[in-house]
């Protein structure tokens, strides 16, 4: 995968960087897109591991929450002193424990929200946020890139943040 992500997606920053002791991101329509990229900075303090969950729910406050429940392509990568941070694909899954490292971590999911899937009585799961687990002096960025499923899809067009 490219570090770069590609024209035409559109760029979400959900929340300030924010201390990333279960930071949780607002949540995000996804109802119109057609592929999502969560991507995820850690900058860790210490060494220790910081885990990432993507979530779904069925409603914009984030009704109805739940983890995935399925696997999806992971890329992530580390920047410790004299070393570039390089993204390598990661074993699909769930969610991600960054190594005890350090450094500045980046975690990228890939999620087609397609494969939400439906909640048994409440309906279509169409809402995406993402969860970090670590330490309190860590900080955590998170950017959602969203691939319109119709061109004509802009930020000005469709009411992504909810």
């Amino acid at each position: 995968m490219n570090p770069f992500m590609p024209e035409g997606l559109i760029p979400l920053t959900v929340g300030e960087p924010r201390l990333g002791n279960s930071a949780i991101t607002e949540y995000v329509n996804v109802s119109e897109a057609e592929m999502v990229w969560i991507d995820c900075y850690i900058t860790a303090a210490a060494a220790t591991s910081t885990v990432c969950t993507p979530l779904k729910a069925y409603a914009a406050a984030g009704t109805g929450s739940a983890v995935l429940g399925f696997n999806c392509p992971i890329w992530a990568g580390t920047h410790v002193a004299g070393a570039a941070l390089t993204l390598a694909r990661q074993t699909d899954a769930a969610n991600f424990s960054t190594a005890a490292t350090a450094g500045v971590h980046r975690v990228i999911f890939q999620i087609d929200p397609a494969a939400l899937g439906k909640h048994a009585t409440l309906g279509d799961y169409k809402y995406m946020s993402c969860t970090v687990t670590g330490l309190v002096a860590d900080y955590v960025a998170c950017t959602f890139w969203v691939k319109p499923r119709y061109q004509s899809d802009t930020i000005a067009t469709t009411r992504w943040i909810v």
